[in-house]
């Protein structure tokens, strides 16, 4: 008989989406945000924040379970930091975005 291989799929926890949407929230409350998605795979789960319902994400959190998690958040496929913390990822996200005014 054939034998069928079972892969876990790394998923962000209730506690993990908890802590990303309320960053979201706060966000997209300003309008600063528009959208997000979430996916899972094998080996990563990647959560996309998007500035506009068509344009690719804006922000992107990855986690990789490699024994322990490691949460990378990178900018427009720019890593901004990499840590085994969450809170230290969204520490990031929670900075207001300034923009020049003229």
């Amino acid at each position: 008989m054939f034998k069928k291989k079972s892969y876990k799929i790394v998923r962000f926890s209730k506690e993990e989406i908890n802590s990303i949407m309320e960053i979201y929230s706060q966000k997209i409350s300003i309008g600063e945000w528009k959208d997000y998605s979430i996916c899972f795979h094998r080996n990563f789960a990647l959560f996309c924040i998007h500035k506009s319902y068509w344009v690719s994400p804006e922000f992107e959190i990855l986690k990789k379970n490699q024994g322990t998690n490691q949460y990378t958040l990178s900018r427009r496929k720019r890593v901004i930091i990499r840590s085994e913390s969450l809170k230290k990822v969204l520490q990031h996200l929670k900075r207001p975005s300034l923009m020049l005014v003229r």
